[in-house]
C-alpha cells in the first residue's frame, strides 16, 4: 500500500467534508469548526466539552487534511476499539490500534504500517509508551498531530489520573512546535484545566463549552441497603424507556445486581474489568444492539461505548466526586433525547468511597522502601523484581515509580526494562500527593453536597464543573417532582429481594482461558467470605478449631451443584490439597461426592509447600506461590474425565487456576470449579 497523503482544504472545505465524508448534514456544533481551524494552523488546543458533543469528530476530520500520522492516546480498550472501527468502516479513515489486546508480533506489524505511512490514525494506550518496540518505532514515524483523549487523566488533580499519561509530555517535547496537539475532556474544572495546560503548553488555546445537559433528568432517590435498592430496581425497570446502565462501586455488586434482575425476568448482564476480554466485547456488542434492558457495571463500561441512545443511567452507590458522576451520567442521552439519571442514595455507602480513597494513594513509607531497594541494586530492578520484593500492588507500584521518575530520583530503561537509582540526594517531596489527597476529600464532600442540595440538581452539577451560574433546569427531581413519583415495591418484590440476599445470590467464578487455552469452566461459590453466615462457618472450622465443615454446607453445596452444574458431564470430584486446613476440604469433597453419587478421586497432590494466598499481596507473589506446586498421582485417574474441583475459599484465583491447569495437562476433559466462599476483594488490579 502506498503512503497516504492529505486532502486539499480548498477542494474539500470542512462543511463539505462534514456532509460527504461524515454524513452530518446539520452543520457543526458551536466550537467544532474553530477547533479544526486552530489545529490546521498548527496550534495546541484544550477542548473541554460535554459528553456527546462530538469531540472526536475534530481530530478525525483534521487527520484527513494532514499528510502524515495522527497519534491518539486513549485510556480504554473499548474506546479505542469503537473509534477505530468507526474510522475504518464508516469514515474510510485507515486506522489501527496498538494495545495488549494484540500479540507482540501484531503490534509490531501495526507499528510498521505507521512508520511506512499506511495508516492515518494510530490509537494507543499511554501504558505502551514504556514499550521498547514503540520507542524504536516512534522515532521513525512522520507525525502530523497528537491527540490526548480523556485528557483529565494527565492531571494529578483529575478524577481519573493515570501516571502513564505524564509520559505523553515527553513525546510532545520532542516534536516541532508547529505540530498540533489536541487535548480532549468532558470533565476538567479550573484546577485540572491549569494542570493540563502545564503539561501540553501554557499557550494552548482553551475552548470550554457549557456543561449543562438539558435532556438529562437528574434525581436522587433515597433507598437504604441492598434490599430496598434491589426492590426499587426490579419495580421500575420493567417500565424503563429503552436500554440503560446501572453503575456500581464494586465488581461484586455489579454481578449481584444483574443476577437479581435476571431472576426477575429482566434482560440484565454484568460487566467489569475482571471478565475476559472476549466476554466484555460480546457484552458491548449486545448493548449496542439493544439486546439488554440494562448492563450493571463498574466504571469500566461507558467511556469506550459510543452508544447515543442510552435512555437511563442509575447509580447503585454514589461515586467519589461530582466529576465522576457527570462523566458517568454523561453516557446517557447523547442523541439529545430525554434520558433519566437516578442516584440511589444510602448514607452507609460513604464507607465504600472512604475505603477506595485510603487505598488509592500509596503511603510515604512505600516510596522510601522502593527507593531503598533500587539504591541497593546498582544493576537495576524490573517491575516484577519490585513486585516480588515489596509485595505492593501493581497499581501502587506504578504510581510510586512514575512519581520517583518525575522527581528525578530514578530512571527507566525501555530497552532493558529496568528501573535504576540516579544517586540523587535530598528528601522526597510529598506535598503534591498530600494536596491531591485533600482535594479528593473535598470532592467527596462536594458529592455529598450535591446529593443533599435543595436546589436544581443540574445547576449544582454544572456549577461545580465550572459553568457560570444559570437558571434551573426545570426537569430534575427538585424542579419537577412529578417526574419522579415515589415507588413502593410490591410485597412480592420485597420478599424476592430478601430471599435473594439471604439464600440465592452466589458469587460466580468466571470461565478461565489463558493464551487461547481453556484452564477451567465457569463455576460458583456458595457465598462471599465477608460477614455472611456461611463465611462465619468456614472461618470457625478452618481457623477456630470447630471441626469439619457443617453438614448444612455439604447439603447446600449438593443442592447448588445439582441445580447449576452440568452434572451429566461430571464423572469425578477432586479436592485441592491443603495449605493449612488439614483434611477439611478433602472430607467435604468426599461427603459431596457420596451424596451426588460421583466418585471422589485423590488425584491432586502438593509437590512442594506453599504459603497461604491471603498472606501475599500482589498478583506476582500469588502466582509464583502456586506455580508448579501441584502434581497428579496418576494421569489414568483423570484422563478423559469431567472433574468438579472443590476448594474452601476462592481468593485471587491463582491456586484454583494452577490446580485446574495441572488436571487439564494430565488429560482431564474439563474442570468445573466450586468453592464454599469467595473473598470480596480477590485481586490487586
Amino acid at each position: 500500500m502506498a503512503a497516504l497523503s492529505g486532502i486539499a482544504w480548498r477542494t474539500y472545505p470542512p462543511e463539505k467534508l462534514l456532509a460527504e465524508r461524515f454524513g452530518i448534514t446539520t452543520g457543526f456544533h458551536a466550537g467544532q469548526q474553530e477547533i479544526i481551524e486552530l489545529l490546521m494552523q498548527g496550534r495546541r488546543v484544550l477542548a473541554i466539552q460535554h459528553t456527546g458533543w462530538g469531540k472526536s469528530l475534530c481530530y478525525q476530520m483534521v487527520s484527513l487534511y494532514y499528510p502524515h500520522l495522527t497519534i491518539v492516546f486513549s485510556p480504554l480498550k473499548a474506546l479505542m476499539r469503537d473509534q477505530c472501527q468507526r474510522c475504518n468502516d464508516v469514515y474510510q479513515i485507515p486506522a489501527a490500534i496498538v494495545s495488549s489486546d494484540f500479540s507482540t508480533e501484531g503490534n509490531r506489524a501495526t507499528l510498521a504500517l505507521a512508520v511506512r505511512g499506511e495508516i492515518k490514525i494510530l490509537f494507543i494506550a499511554p501504558e505502551r509508551l514504556e514499550n521498547a518496540d514503540w520507542q524504536a518505532a516512534v522515532r521513525r514515524m512522520r507525525i502530523s498531530m497528537v491527540v490526548i483523549d480523556e485528557a483529565h487523566c494527565i492531571s494529578i488533580w483529575g478524577h481519573d489520573f493515570r501516571p502513564h499519561y505524564r509520559r505523553i509530555v515527553r513525546l510532545l517535547d520532542t516534536l516541532p512546535a508547529n505540530v498540533p496537539v489536541l487535548a480532549l475532556t468532558a470533565t476538567a474544572n479550573r484546577r485540572v484545566e491549569k494542570d493540563i495546560l502545564h503539561q501540553i503548553g501554557a499557550d494552548a488555546e482553551v475552548l470550554r463549552g457549557p456543561m449543562r445537559r438539558p435532556n438529562l433528568y437528574l434525581h436522587v432517590e433515597r433507598r437504604a441497603g441492598d434490599q430496598e435498592k434491589l426492590g426499587y430496581l426490579a419495580q421500575v425497570l420493567p417500565n424503563a424507556p429503552g436500554t440503560g446502565i446501572i453503575y456500581t462501586a464494586t465488581k461484586g455488586d455489579a454481578e449481584m445486581v444483574a443476577t437479581f434482575l435476571q431472576g426477575q425476568g429482566i434482560a440484565a448482564e454484568y460487566y467489569h474489568a475482571g471478565r475476559e476480554d472476549g466476554v466484555r466485547q460480546e457484552i458491548e456488542q449486545k448493548l449496542m444492539a439493544n439486546r439488554y434492558c440494562v448492563v450493571c457495571s463498574t466504571n469500566a463500561l461507558g467511556m469506550g461505548i459510543d452508544k447515543r441512545d442510552i435512555r437511563f443511567v442509575i447509580h447503585y452507590q454514589f461515586p467519589s466526586s461530582p466529576i465522576h458522576y457527570y462523566q458517568e451520567v454523561g453516557r446517557a442521552g447523547r442523541d439529545g433525547k430525554i434520558s433519566w439519571c437516578i442516584l440511589l442514595y444510602d448514607p452507609d455507602d460513604l464507607a465504600i468511597q472512604e475505603h477506595f480513597m485510603r487505598a488509592a494513594m500509596p503511603e510515604s513509607q512505600y516510596y522510601e522502601a522502593v527507593l531503598a531497594l533500587l539504591r541497593a541494586s546498582p544493576q537495576g530492578l524490573s517491575m516484577n523484581d519490585l513486585l516480588w520484593e515489596t509485595g505492593y500492588s501493581e497499581k501502587d507500584l506504578r504510581v510510586i515509580l512514575i512519581d520517583l521518575e518525575e522527581q528525578h530520583f530514578i530512571a527507566y530503561n525501555a530497552r532493558t526494562l529496568l528501573y535504576s537509582d540516579l544517586g540523587r540526594g535530598g528528601e522526597l517531596d510529598f506535598s503534591a500527593r498530600e494536596a491531591v489527597r485533600e482535594q479528593k476529600l473535598g470532592e467527596l464532600t462536594a458529592m455529598q453536597a450535591y446529593i443533599h442540595t435543595e436546589g436544581c440538581y443540574m445547576r449544582a452539577l454544572a456549577a461545580y464543573l465550572g459553568d457560570q451560574a444559570g437558571e434551573d433546569c426545570g426537569v430534575c427531581g427538585h424542579c419537577r417532582r412529578d417526574h419522579f413519583p415515589f415507588v413502593l415495591p410490591s410485597e412480592r418484590m420485597q420478599l424476592a429481594a430478601i430471599h435473594f440476599l439471604d439464600e440465592d445470590f452466589m458469587p460466580h467464578i468466571e470461565r478461565c482461558v489463558i493464551e487461547k487455552r481453556l484452564i477451567h469452566e465457569a463455576g460458583w461459590s456458595l457465598s462471599y467470605h465477608g460477614r455472611s453466615r456461611i463465611g462465619k462457618l468456614v472461618r470457625a472450622s478452618k481457623y477456630e478449631g470447630a471441626g469439619p465443615f457443617p453438614l448444612g454446607l455439604v447439603y447446600r453445596a449438593v443442592e447448588v451443584i445439582r441445580a447449576r452444574y452440568p452434572l451429566h458431564l461430571i464423572d469425578g470430584i477432586v479436592s485441592l490439597p491443603p495449605t493449612k486446613s488439614g483434611p477439611l476440604v478433602e472430607m467435604f469433597a468426599q461427603q459431596v461426592a457420596a451424596l451426588l453419587g460421583v466418585v471422589c478421586l485423590p488425584a491432586l497432590m502438593k509437590l512442594r509447600l506453599t504459603q497461604e494466598q491471603k498472606s501475599l499481596h500482589n498478583r506476582l507473589q500469588k502466582a509464583e506461590n502456586v506455580k508448579g506446586a501441584f502434581g497428579v498421582r496418576s494421569s489414568e485417574m483423570v484422563a478423559g474425565r469431567g472433574l468438579l474441583l472443590i476448594d474452601d475459599i476462592y481468593d485471587s484465583g491463582y491456586m484454583l487456576r494452577e490446580a485446574a491447569r495441572t488436571l487439564m495437562q494430565a488429560g482431564a476433559r474439563a474442570v468445573y470449579p466450586f468453592t464454599i466462599t469467595r473473598t470480596l476483594h480477590s485481586d490487586d488490579q
